[in-house]
């Protein structure tokens, strides 16, 4: 009746007491309930992990909870919360209108259901509440022709299908797996391919110049990179322990991890900048003040990355700084983001221009156009530009799929990409190298002409009784006449196709 209460006991969750109460007044129930529901399950044990009726508790002693008590609180309170938002909704919704037996609205525990017609199948994604669902996947509740929820018949209960929130979890599990080990390795290969490629750029003082010098801090900003990365993975990512001490140094590990994201991008905007100026606006293109090139790789991106993990410490300031469920991440991912637009439109005039001298050259169509997809596809792995061309994740799961093993190639092995792209099969570097090696040849060559000349001379002068001159003297001739002449052919060859990219 109006202006009177209803109870009953409460349900017989984990996290309430079966022997207390819930109140029903008729103009706040919903809220009520809810209000008493979610004192119950925020209180913490340390062993059991929710408050019981006949626990008596400290309060001024310190509990220490558990990672799993803290995460079944985290998913309860997701519940709760979707329940709340369920039964305002139904309340704020107009009765169903339509002619025919249907299905009331309900919530079955874990998601809220619409007035559905007799004789309808009615579904809605899987809710985020547990890391084993997939929110991809889709929950399915069938309302019979008379106009009643479907019941299990082992239970004679109503039921909600939710089989398919887990069926593919050992899949994704595995997955997971073979993306973690991905990331480790290809960061692993960038290093080395990337240190390969630092060396030889600060060996050869030939090829000292100010694209170099560009290739060289895009290359560190990679290394730190892909050492934060991997320094991350092993130390926290796969340490649940340490996640659970929540020490202050994971959080000084993520900040100098989102750091180094930054400065890594904002390079390639400086290396996009730099080509934009070398290709589009020549006439600037032999004196370029690269100190503002050094703000901007290394300064700027300090600023993101310190406003984010100040307002993270203050506004969400979970274990290690992990949770990507906050949107404070956009300010270190928007200039990222902005950076890669950026390229994004000097790679797209790069390409206009090159084409445009490409056809003002009077060169065959199909090698026109063929340099300049050469060109993008040369551009695009030091630019960054795919995370801008397929910023999305698909929805499908084979799809899905698909699309993480195609970006952690790209994240992941990027560095190594660039070090094969930018220094292994730069032609500079190849004729560096050439006559690095050529010179080497040399020098060992003339140390064995030496030796050589050394060893004759002593072995004619004690020996020259017993062993014929002519013998060694045609001997040492022909070695000498061989080592020279192979030593001209090869510097012959080296000049006839010294050219460089």
């Amino acid at each position: 009746p109006a202006g009177t209460f209803a109870s009953q006991n409460c349900p017989d969750y984990p996290s309430f007491d079966p022997l207390g109460k819930i109140l029903r007044p008729i103009f706040r129930y919903f809220l009520y309930m809810y209000t008493q529901n979610k004192y119950l399950l925020l209180q913490t044990l340390p062993v059991h992990g929710f408050l019981e009726t006949e626990t008596e508790m400290d309060p001024t002693a310190e509990s220490q909870v558990s990672p799993v008590v803290t995460q079944k609180a985290k998913e309860r309170k997701k519940i709760i919360d979707g329940q709340y938002k369920c039964f305002e909704k139904m309340n704020r919704d107009q009765p169903y209108n339509k002619s025919g037996p249907y299905c009331n609205r309900t919530w079955d525990g874990w998601l809220c259901w619409d007035d559905t017609p007799a004789g309808t199948y009615t579904s809605q994604n899987c809710p985020n509440y547990f890391p084993d669902f997939d929110s991809t996947e889709k929950v399915t509740k069938y309302c019979d022709e008379t106009g009643n929820w479907f019941r299990h018949p082992e239970t004679n209960r109503t039921w909600s299908n939710y089989t398919l929130c887990i069926a593919h979890t050992k899949d994704k599990l595995k997955m997971a797996y073979i993306l973690y080990y991905m990331a480790i390795v290809g960061h692993a290969l960038s290093i080395v391919s990337l240190l390969i490629s630092l060396a030889i750029f600060f060996y050869f003082r030939s090829l000292s110049c100010q694209r170099i010098t560009l290739h060289k801090n895009l290359f560190c900003s990679y290394v730190l990179n892909s050492a934060f990365t991997i320094v991350n993975l092993i130390t926290v990512v796969n340490n649940p322990k340490v996640v659970q001490r929540n020490p202050i140094g994971c959080k000084v590990l993520h900040f100098f991890h989102m750091y180094m994201l930054g400065c890594n991008y904002f390079w390639m905007l400086c290396e996009g900048i730099y080509l934009h100026t070398l290709i589009v606006v020549a006439v600037f293109a032999e004196e370029q003040h690269l100190h503002w090139y050094y703000l901007l790789g290394w300064g700027f991106p300090l600023v993101p990355a310190s406003i984010h993990a100040v307002a993270r410490k203050k506004y969400f300031d979970d274990n290690c700084w992990m949770s990507v469920e906050t949107h404070l991440l956009y300010v270190v991912h928007g200039p990222i983001m902005a950076a890669l637009l950026v390229n994004l439109f000097f790679l797209l005039n790069i390409v206009r221009v090159l084409v445009t001298k490409l056809r003002d050259t009077h060169r065959a169509e199909s090698n026109m156009y063929m340099k300049a997809v050469r060109a993008t596809l040369i551009l695009v792995p030091l630019l960054g530009i795919q995370f801008v061309i397929f910023p999305w994740r698909p929805e499908n799961r084979l799809a899905g799929e698909i699309y993480d093993y195609i970006m952690h190639i790209l994240m992941h092995y990027q560095g190594l990409l660039v070090a094969t792209i930018f220094c292994f099969f730069n032609g500079e570097v190849q004729g560096a190298l050439k006559r690095q090696w050529m010179q080497y040849k040399a020098q060992w060559g003339q140390r064995r002409r030496e030796h050589c000349s050394m060893r004759s001379t002593s072995y004619t002068a004690t020996s020259i009784t017993e062993v014929p001159t002519f013998m060694y003297h045609n001997d040492c001739n022909s070695e000498h006449l061989n080592g020279k002449q192979t030593e001209d052919s090869e510097l012959v060859a080296l000049k006839t196709g010294d050219t460089y990219a």
